[in-house]
């Protein structure tokens, strides 16, 4: 029988991520990856635009503006959690190799957790002077054990300060990201069809808020893993853009004719709504391409360090800047609704750029707010990227 000793660094060794078995992550890619942060982060921020009505927005007759609406916030936004669950998994694997699982967990906590509770602190105590100043109070969560736990760690619900909910549901794929390396190493086809079945019959477990997000994360891994190369995985996505303009084509079609997603089937919708991410993924992924090639990538890698930024801080800046804009522009239906739906975008884009900016010179507020990162300066910034831009392309 062995020592526990030599059990213990048995069971390690199994989980252990050789480097040298991972090929490092060329330019191009990395520019590509930079570009779909920012990408579908900036696109994820139309999902949250408050439409300031009840019911469902998507329950009416479809006129020009419901069809972009529905296209930008329904399929194109949603859809782009699932890309940065793919390369939050590509990564993870030489985080693994690099620190190992235990000094993993702690940067996870310091990146994810920290900003997760922080960011819903302050949405909190925003709420709370806006009902000290107004008198309305709806939008608090109950003061319980249970309901400050969701409130600023979405432990079973939706965190106040909503789309952070991905960032809890990234540190539990990250505390499962050990078994998920000895699994597609030794089982890949097996664990991915196992992740399917728990993307389709696990909402009720309460282990993620989105099932599917450990299925995109584990396609991260495993590309990493099978050490699949840029040509490779670009031909890999132009063979789903097919199925893209298929489900474009078929999401589009169930809007005109007013069919609620909400009360189909839990499989069926479920099955649906993966088909369309892992597809518009591919779709995503090739666009970075073309953007790297263009005269915008300057701009898309010198914004891709506000990215996280924005993505915290986006859904605090709409829920307060919607209600003047709700009064000159109305509520969804509006006609001039469409004003306030593509102005906060560009509002929260701004407030990001000049937000980090403003605590760019504080290590405290950058560990709490931005996960400890900081930014150059504008100018200097915009130097460096012009000029590495002219470098590629000579």
């Amino acid at each position: 029988m062995k020592p526990v000793g030599e059990t213990i660094v048995s069971i390690r060794t199994v989980f252990e991520v050789p480097a040298s078995a991972l090929d490092p992550v060329r330019k191009t890619m990395s520019d590509r990856i930079r570009i779909a942060r920012g990408l579908c982060i900036v696109s994820m921020t139309f999902v949250h635009v408050p439409p300031g009505v009840g019911g469902n927005v998507f329950d009416r007759d479809a006129g020009a503006f419901d069809l972009v609406y529905f296209a930008l916030s329904r399929m194109v936004g949603l859809s782009s959690v699932s890309l940065l669950s793919v390369v939050s998994g590509y990564f993870i694997v030489s985080s693994l190799a690099r620190a190992g699982m235990q000094r993993l967990v702690l940067s996870k906590v310091k990146t994810l957790v920290v900003p997760l509770a922080v960011w819903n602190l302050l949405m909190l105590a925003l709420l709370v002077l806006y009902g000290l100043l107004r008198g309305k109070w709806q939008d608090l969560p109950d003061f319980t054990l249970p309901g400050m736990a969701d409130a600023l760690f979405a432990f079973t619900g939706w965190p106040l300060d909503v789309p952070l909910w991905f960032l809890r549901d990234l540190f539990v794929c990250c505390l499962f990201s050990p078994l998920l390396y000895v699994a597609l190493k030794r089982v890949p086809m097996a664990t991915i069809l196992l992740l399917v079945a728990y993307t389709l019959f696990g909402e009720d477990l309460y282990l993620l808020q989105r099932p599917q997000l450990m299925l995109f994360f584990a396609l991260g891994m495993w590309l990493r893993l099978s050490r699949a190369a840029e040509p490779a995985i670009d031909r890999t996505a132009r063979w789903l853009v097919p199925g893209l303009a298929v489900m474009t084509a078929l999401y589009l079609a169930l809007r005109i004719e007013n069919v609620l997603f909400g009360e189909m089937n839990d499989v069926l919708r479920l099955t649906l709504d993966t088909l369309l991410r892992i597809t518009m993924a591919a779709g995503f992924w090739l666009l970075t391409e073309a953007i790297r090639r263009s005269r915008f990538a300057a701009g898309f890698l010198r914004f891709e360090p506000y990215a996280f930024f924005l993505f915290c801080s986006h859904a605090i800046l709409f829920h307060f800047a919607a209600i003047p804009l709700r009064r000159l522009f109305g509520n969804f239906g509006s006609d001039l609704f469409a004003i306030t739906y593509f102005a906060l975008p560009c509002l929260a884009v701004a407030g990001a750029v000049i937000g980090l900016q403003f605590i760019n010179r504080s290590r405290p507020l950058l560990f709490l707010f931005n996960a400890g990162h900081g930014v150059e300066p504008l100018r200097k910034g915009v130097g460096r990227e012009a000029q590495a831009v002219r470098s590629r392309a000579g």
